[in-house]
């Protein structure tokens, strides 16, 4: 991986003076996919001369047609395109054995040259979380409706994946580099919330999503979005225009079957704002749907410094027991004002809220009737109380000090009386 990852960026800084970064990890996306789903046409392009090659690659392209959507096969527009630049990225992707690998690195890649700017903020710490979080998952179908560049989604080995992308140029990369990984996948390039190309009562065992934060909408937007069958909790003839957390969470829970379960990383605002959100909090709660609540530390995303939550949704319940409150937020290591969370961070986290470790300060099962005292907000301070830790002072050893700081003050104001003194 780190071989292959400082050959792309070696082809990257090459190419930065003639193409934007994007164009390139696009162009390089392509090349591979092409690589990958027609092979003996490739063979011929990596032997034919610069001229040539743009065209063989559309052609080659055209041929998979029949099964890609044409858009994924078609090559990026032309006026991104070096003649040079797409000969150097034909002969690296020539030495690639493993797309699986090739597929990591453009995601990290992605990740760390587009970083804020990229439209997918998924990155290594949100990959081991949920990994850690969800488990083993080989037979079950996971649903994401805004999978971005599928990073999460591909990372956990499940049966089949339903994916969403809104981006045109995300789920155009995406829907390439799941095909590089021989992933059983159906993608489909719409708004989710809007109109998913999932029917509503088609369902799946799990849902995995980081959705865009505290999405806003307009007002046409509004009253289309009031009467999506996903809507649970009753938003009157237009939905708040600030109501996007809350939205995404209805729509995970109606893409859950009835034993399923969602994972959904969302702003900590939700946790406590009210209005619509305050609505469908106690729409989780009262209905049973809340299994945990984890707090994440400030910077562990690329998008944002705000600290965000991963709310756990199962439809499957037991009745009667409680939420998981876990205080994740110290947990990581600082890496130039970023936060890195390991393996072993992650599955600390994941033990914390299976309450394996139900003594840590960090964790606490909270029952309903302590929820409705705290008129349902979820913030997790109001259930875990960090304590602060205050240093015993040494009373004796501190007196000795102070005596022999006031001997030294009376010395020094014996010489200052002294001096004066002697000039007056």
């Amino acid at each position: 991986m780190e071989n292959l990852t400082k050959q792309l960026w070696n082809l990257i800084d090459s190419s930065r003076s003639s193409m934007e970064v994007s164009h390139i990890l696009e162009l390089i996306s392509y090349v591979a996919f092409i690589a990958k789903e027609n092979p003996d046409s490739f063979k011929i392009i990596v032997n034919s001369g610069h001229a040539k090659q743009l065209d063989m690659l559309i052609e080659a392209g055209k041929v998979l047609e029949h099964i890609h959507p044409a858009e994924v096969c078609a090559a990026p527009e032309h006026y991104r395109i070096d003649g040079k630049i797409i000969n150097h990225v034909v002969n690296v992707i020539a030495t690639i054995t493993n797309f699986d690998l090739l597929a990591s690195a453009l995601r990290e890649l992605s990740a760390q040259t587009l970083g804020r700017y990229s439209v997918d903020s998924a990155n290594l710490n949100m990959e081991r979380l949920f990994t850690a979080l969800v488990g083993t998952c080989s037979k079950k179908t996971l649903y994401d409706g805004a999978c971005g560049l599928a990073r999460l989604s591909s990372s956990l080995n499940t049966e089949a994946l339903y994916l969403e992308e809104k981006n045109h140029s995300t789920y155009v990369t995406a829907y390439r580099l799941l095909a590089l990984e021989n992933k059983s996948f159906t993608l489909s390039n719409t708004d989710s919330l809007l109109e998913s190309a999932f029917e509503h009562k088609q369902q799946f065992d799990l849902v995995i999503m980081e959705p865009p934060f505290s999405s806003k909408f307009g007002a046409d937007v509004r009253r289309q979005l009031a009467e999506s069958p996903f809507i649970q909790v009753p938003t009157g003839n237009s939905v708040s225009a600030t109501a996007g957390d809350s939205l995404w969470i209805q729509q995970a829970l109606s893409k859950l079957n009835d034993t399923g379960k969602g994972y959904i990383l969302l702003p900590q605002g939700f946790l406590f704002r009210g209005g619509y959100d305050a609505k469908v909090r106690e729409y989780l709660l009262e209905h049973e749907l809340l299994e945990a609540v984890i707090g994440l530390p400030a910077n562990v995303l690329d998008s944002t410094g705000i600290p965000p939550v991963i709310l756990v949704l199962n439809k499957n319940k037991p009745a009667g027991s409680p939420v998981v409150f876990v205080d994740a937020s110290e947990i990581g290591q600082n890496n130039k004002n970023r936060i890195a969370i390991s393996e072993e961070d992650a599955v600390l986290i994941a033990d914390l809220a299976a309450g394996k470790i139900a003594d840590d300060e960090r964790y606490k099962a909270v029952f309903m009737p302590e929820i409705r005292q705290q008129n349902n907000e979820l913030s997790i301070s109001r259930y875990i109380v960090k304590q602060a830790e205050i240093e015993e002072l040494d009373i004796a050893q501190e007196l000795k000090i102070l005596k022999r700081y006031q001997a030294d003050f009376d010395k020094s104001q014996q010489k200052l009386n002294l001096l004066l003194a002697k000039h007056h």
